[in-house]
């Protein structure tokens, strides 16, 4: 009987530990379909009065973005800051190729930080650790408001590699070496004209 009496009473506790869970809300999106998905998620004009405290799970897939890439993710903050009050809070995790909080539940509607966050990903997180996709639940857990919409929003960037910014980064020389070829062609054609203006 002590027994049936010890194990309803552990069975109690455990439901009630389980309906004080907290509740966080998750979303996946692709990066492509990003910006849509904040136009269909994120808006001002609603009857809601909770406030959010997002945390944005960023897929990273080498040390920086490519620029299409970085562009799409800053104009897709840029619309959210302009979706959200200054009651919500924003917080970027990366994961894959680096794991780490990089903004930590900075104001919605403060577009610098975002900004800054997303064009300085992996030098903005202080600590890098094994696992971003779990350190974005425990860190949502650890900074959980209470009567706030508390979520995690995967974003994904699939069929990307570290390749793609070499090659972007590459390209970018073999242009700045033809403008400098460029330049040095000009100058020699120039230079019979200006010893003739030295000369005058």
């Amino acid at each position: 009987m002590k027994h049936l009496f010890t194990f309803a009473f552990a069975l109690m506790i455990s439901i009630a530990g389980h309906s004080q869970e907290k509740n966080i809300e998750t979303e996946s999106v692709t990066l492509d379909n990003l910006i849509t998905f904040i136009v269909e998620h994120y808006s001002i004009n609603t009857d809601s009065t909770e406030t959010k405290n997002i945390t944005f799970l960023i897929e990273t897939y080498a040390n920086n973005f490519n620029t299409e890439d970085k562009v799409i993710l800053k104009q897709a903050f840029k619309l959210l800051s302009k979706r959200v009050t200054e009651d919500d809070l924003i917080s970027i995790v990366a994961y894959s190729n680096f794991n780490g909080v990089a903004l930590k539940q900075a104001e919605a509607t403060d577009v610098k930080k975002l900004l800054y966050a997303v064009e300085h990903l992996k030098s903005s997180v202080k600590t890098f650790e094994e696992d971003g996709i779990e350190l974005a639940y425990e860190f949502t857990k650890e900074n959980f408001i209470e009567e706030s919409e508390n979520s995690v929003v995967m974003i994904r960037i699939p069929n990307r590699t570290s390749e793609v910014v070499k090659t972007e980064a590459i390209d970018s020389k073999k242009k700045t070496k033809t403008k400098s070829n460029a330049l040095v062609l000009t100058a020699i054609t120039l230079l019979p004209e200006i010893i003739a203006v030295i000369k005058n």
